[in-house]
């Protein structure tokens, strides 16, 4: 996938983010960012950095998440593994939760995480989590003329879009809620600043009032390895939503404001995003890996 995305770069990308990774072995202060918020009776603050664990039957690199920052919900995030290379997936799967399950017992994690290429795992045990969405600009959907991009004049303006948004999501979709949020009015503010923030226009005779109908960020970013350009926060009005204007402003960024039409547009989607997911994939970005959680109960 490496290789597709970016050519003969690929393979030093890859090493690159997973240098990263291995440097968070051991290291305080990887663990401290977990341990200056949270206290869990009984576990040792080494105990929140990554871990490399090696045995007979594998060999992992992992470490210690609370989907949604909520300590409640602890998972174990598997950075690499080897049980796929030693034993039949399903087989390599029970493997990889019972050594999961022993090394970070203290937290009790509800489940292990993997990223794999979409549609590789088939297993009872097994869940998406979200869909990670990657394109080229030259490779994505043609702008259709039904939206235009302009700048906020006020940002604080796109902070109470956003706001309204994700409460009219708590409102009807309450699981979806649990897994996101909206994005910080401080990151909004500086998007702005930084000319990343942009008001979706409709356009037509019956929009000429010229009130947003959303907004889009993009900022240079990363999700995993893939680095590029990474929507941060994508909303349209809950009155204004089925329309398509959040694929239609994503080609229209891509077209117009893109400044590298090789430079990667990249993001992730909850699995229960159903209408983000139809958006991204209309604009032409498809998924193209996921984050998977297996069950550890």
């Amino acid at each position: 996938m490496a290789e597709r995305l970016f050519g003969e770069d690929g393979e030093t990308i890859v090493s690159d983010w997973f240098s990263s990774e291995v440097s968070r072995i051991d290291d305080p202060a990887f663990a401290k960012l977990f341990t200056d918020h949270i206290n869990l009776p009984g576990v040792p603050a080494a105990d929140y950095s990554h871990r490399y664990v090696r045995s007979d039957a594998v060999e992992l690199i992992g470490g210690i998440r609370f989907y949604a920052h909520d300590i409640s919900r602890p998972f174990v995030e598997v950075v690499a593994h080897s049980f796929a290379d030693k034993s039949p997936m399903r087989e390599g799967l029970e493997i990889l939760r019972d050594c999961v399950r022993s090394e970070w017992s203290l937290f009790a994690p509800l489940d292990l995480r993997l990223r794999v290429l979409s549609g590789t795992i088939n297993h009872p045990a097994a869940r998406t989590a979200v869909t990670i969405h990657a394109a080229r600009p030259r490779d994505m959907a043609p702008p259709d003329g039904r939206v235009r991009l302009v700048p906020f004049a006020d940002p604080e303006d796109a902070i109470a879009l956003v706001q309204d948004r994700y409460a009219d999501v708590a409102a009807h979709a309450a699981e979806l809620a649990k897994n996101i949020s909206a994005a910080d009015p401080d990151d909004l503010r500086a998007w702005h600043q930084a000319g990343q923030l942009h008001a979706i226009i409709a356009e037509g005779p019956a929009n000429a009032e010229s009130a947003p109908v959303g907004l889009l960020a993009i900022a240079p970013g990363r999700v995993a390895w893939i680095k590029g350009d990474e929507v941060n926060e994508e909303v349209v009005m809950s009155a204004r939503g089925g329309r398509g204007y959040a694929a239609s402003a994503q080609a229209a960024w891509a077209m117009t404001i893109g400044s590298n039409r090789d430079q990667v547009i990249v993001g992730t989607i909850d699995r229960l995003n159903q209408a983000s997911r139809r958006s991204a994939e209309r604009a032409g970005r498809p998924a193209i890996l996921e984050e998977v959680f297996v069950s550890l109960r």
